[in-house]
């Protein structure tokens, strides 16, 4: 009897714990479920952001205008960097990349997962991508003479791939790309706010990828063309969080 009873406690016990870990809340309880195999969490948790400014997004879901495609927030979002023709040396343009990357992750609560140093180049340019490999992301420099989405005024271009899976009509980004023109990296280099304005050509690509479109408020970093802004503006920031809270796979 005294072993049964010491069952009995053992399962009562067993099934309260898998009971709390499901439905418990926060990040600690949802890695647990992740590493015991409990469904699905979302590895991060986007920005808690103040509402206002304006957004707009690349991709919809087919047929639900509200609702925008996504990166899946329970997976890395692999990437890769070939600082050729990147105005500073390979360790400062990793870092450079990193740092955008980071605060990308940050409002989003996308996680991204650097692999690498890289030769790949752009097929042409990031957004459109003539792949829809699951290949990792490729943030790179060029030219205009390698894509021609460059020409002109354009100092840099981005954006993402989207597919579904067995047969759902479901779509997520899978794989993308972050092209920066290297001679517009080069002239601006010497102005005086150069860092600057390479930091906000940078997020404002980055904001392609994870599936922001342009948009015609210059309060906005995601008007189309660079107009003094530096940093995301308030319509930036909610759809970046929005973006981070889409469906896992």
């Amino acid at each position: 009897m005294e072993r049964w009873r010491s069952a009995l406690v053992l399962v009562l016990s067993a099934v309260l714990f898998v009971g709390v870990v499901a439905i418990g809340p926060g990040s600690e309880m949802a890695a647990l479920r992740r590493i015991i195999g409990l469904g699905k969490d979302p590895l991060g948790t986007p920005a808690d952001v103040a509402p206002g400014g304006v957004h707009a997004f690349l991709e919809h879901q087919p047929g639900q205008a509200d609702e925008p495609v996504t990166w899946d927030p329970c997976r890395e979002i692999r990437y890769q960097i070939n600082p050729d023709q990147a105005p500073d040396d390979a360790e400062e343009t990793v870092a450079f990349v990193q740092d955008g990357v980071a605060e990308v992750a940050a409002i989003t609560g996308l996680r991204f997962a650097y692999e690498g140093r890289t030769d790949r180049r752009p097929d042409h340019g990031g957004r459109g991508l003539l792949t829809a490999r699951p290949d990792p992301v490729l943030i790179a420099w060029a030219t205009d003479d390698e894509v021609e989405e460059l020409e002109g005024a354009v100092a840099g271009v981005g954006g993402a791939t989207a597919r579904s899976y067995d047969g759902d009509a479901w779509l997520w980004f899978v794989t993308g790309g972050v092209t920066l023109d290297a001679d517009a990296f080069d002239r601006i280099a010497e102005d005086r706010d150069g860092e600057d304005q390479q930091r906000a050509i940078l997020l404002h690509e980055l904001g392609h990828l994870v599936g922001l479109d342009h948009v015609d408020s210059t309060a906005e970093l995601m008007f189309a063309d660079n107009v003094g802004q530096l940093d995301f503006g308030q319509g930036d920031l909610n759809g970046l969080a929005l973006l981070g809270r889409g469906k896992c796979r």
